[in-house]
């Protein structure tokens, strides 16, 4: 599963989503996979919503009231704020930090962004150089450190470690 309870994530386009499945009686089904995009959900494509629930290999989403099951390809990626610090890859494996400042549907490189060195730049609105990328996540909020090094985890997972090691005192 590729996102976590909270996550913004955006929608895919209806005809993506025809290209990669096939249709089934107005709704689309994906090779495979068990659940169908519905037509009635029709109008959350392109639109940002939230995880309200994992569920093993799906989600629920709290646009709907959690009524719906949801799986990975229903959906583009992450969604963003407008000058939001993200993390930014072509290949999913080496990261660098950037800011969001737009997606383009459909794209191959959907997110647009602008390397984050020039942040004081982009803060005044000054003239700056931008560039695509294939995926993105969020910046992990919180650091350890641990025998000197640095490393940057979710949430979640600062939650679940703050748990183990001080059991649930603040």
């Amino acid at each position: 599963m590729r996102f976590k309870v909270g996550d913004k994530v955006r929608v895919r386009q209806w005809e993506a989503m025809m290209r990669q499945g096939e249709p089934l009686s107005g709704d689309i089904s994906f090779p495979g996979k068990p659940w169908l995009f519905l037509k009635i959900n029709k109008k959350f494509c392109g639109q940002v919503v939230t995880i309200k629930e994992v569920m093993g290999v799906c989600y629920r989403i709290e646009e709907d009231n959690g009524s719906y099951h949801w799986i990975d390809e229903m959906f583009e990626g992450y969604a963003f704020k407008y000058g939001e610090t993200t993390e930014m890859s072509d290949d999913g494996e080496q990261w660098e930090r950037k800011i969001y400042v737009g997606y383009i549907d459909g794209a191959d490189r959907p997110y647009v962004c602008v390397d984050s060195t020039d942040e004081s730049r982009f803060d005044t609105g000054k003239n700056f150089a931008i560039g695509t990328w294939r995926y993105a996540r969020p910046v992990p909020k919180h650091t350890i450190i641990i025998d000197g090094i640095e490393i940057r985890i979710s949430d979640e997972d600062y939650r679940a470690l703050k748990e183990k090691l001080c059991g649930g005192r603040k």
